[in-house]
């Protein structure tokens, strides 16, 4: 798997939240097809049989296989403004 990129301001809130979810692992999981491929959503859970695994920045990243090309070259960053906090994803694949 290509390796994403994980800002040190995502690193602290993911790490807050995997201490306050019990989970050690940022997964992205499968959650159908569009017209750009494989879309997927993340979620803090173990990994499964055949999730990739990497380490980003310190985060231990789990893959469905059928997501791993979608998030090469995705940047997780955290943002907070007046509409709020919480992670932003930039770069990764592009189509439509």
């Amino acid at each position: 798997m290509r390796i994403m990129t994980i800002t040190d301001e995502a690193k602290q809130f993911i790490e807050n939240m995997m201490k306050e979810a019990g989970v050690s692992t940022l997964r992205f999981a499968y959650s159908g097809a569009g017209c750009c491929g494989p879309s997927y959503q993340l979620s803090l859970e173990k990994p499964q049989e055949n999730d990739l695994v990497s380490v980003v920045n310190h985060i231990q990243i789990a893959a469905d296989s059928r997501v791993a090309d979608q998030i090469s070259g995705l940047v997780l960053d955290f943002v907070e403004d007046e509409q709020g906090a919480g992670l932003t994803m930039s770069g990764g694949s592009d189509c439509c």
